[in-house]
């Protein structure tokens, strides 16, 4: 039941994502869509979906490994962790690796955007507070809903001072 319920979860999602993205229309700032995306896959990334940049192919790999894996049960839980912690890795490797050491760290810990803006921007305070335990609740419901309410990275660049 699990693995239905994840596997339609993932194709909602996908779907809804492609058609927004095919529709020819001006696209409108938040909404569930960039909410959902900053939950799955990153703080950064519904917000720069507001800005109307797409989501990678490794941040697709890396929720398909998170979705692939997070299915697993049963005696085959740690192949599950493994994808997951794999695909992860993949993709800190490939978003944060022109950063260097301190990118592949920040896009695995972070968020894939993270590390791979490294260079340019700093990290938020509310991105580094989701590492520590049991304050972390604040900054997974606070940075979705800056996306649902169609902020942008660059607003919050500014706002923030996050520009190095």
């Amino acid at each position: 039941m699990r693995k239905i319920l994840l596997f339609v979860i993932f194709v909602s999602v996908f779907t809804g994502l492609v058609s927004a993205q095919e529709e020819e229309k001006p696209a409108e700032k938040g909404g569930f869509v960039p909410c959902l995306a900053t939950c799955m896959i990153g703080p950064r990334v519904g917000l720069e979906m507001n800005e109307g940049k797409d989501i990678n192919q490794s941040e697709w790999i890396m929720l398909g490994g998170q979705v692939v894996g997070g299915g697993v049960t049963g005696s085959m839980v740690s192949l599950g962790s493994s994808i997951v912690t794999g695909t992860r890795a993949y993709m800190a490797y490939d978003m944060g690796n022109k950063n260097g050491f301190e990118g592949v760290l920040a896009s695995y810990c972070l968020g894939p955007r993270v590390g791979n803006e490294l260079d340019y921007r700093k990290i938020r305070m509310k991105e580094w507070l989701s590492l520590v335990p049991c304050v972390n609740i604040y900054p997974l419901i606070v940075i979705p809903y800056e996306a649902y309410q169609g902020k942008t990275m660059t607003d919050i660049e500014i706002a923030e001072g996050l520009r190095k």
